[in-house]
């Protein structure tokens, strides 16, 4: 897997964000809403490294989401992706105590 991660990964972005760097996309998919928060997938083309997919988390209560994973836009990526997107979703479910052990 050749995940594209920025330099800045980890640090708060929303301190950092100003409106230029906020953009509106469609989610592909959504994994799924745990322990409220939502985790889904976008793609975008407009980066340096070409066409990605982007596994996001966000507050269900916000627009506002945060991705915490980039894959190449290729069938392997998305399965990458797919699976990325279901264990954070389980992670969730884990810490909420939601799930079943």
């Amino acid at each position: 897997m050749s995940n594209v991660i920025s330099h800045d990964f980890g640090r708060s972005r929303r301190e950092d964000a100003g409106e230029n760097e906020r953009q509106e996309v469609k989610a592909l998919c959504i994994y799924g809403e745990e322990a409220g928060y939502r985790v889904g997938l976008v793609e975008d083309a407009g980066g340096p490294e070409g066409s990605v997919l982007k596994v996001f988390v966000g507050e269900i209560d916000s627009h506002e989401v945060e991705a915490v994973a980039v894959v190449p836009s290729t069938p392997a990526g998305r399965m990458d992706a797919d699976a990325i997107g279901i264990a954070i979703c389980r992670t969730l479910e884990i810490i909420a105590g939601t799930g079943d052990a």
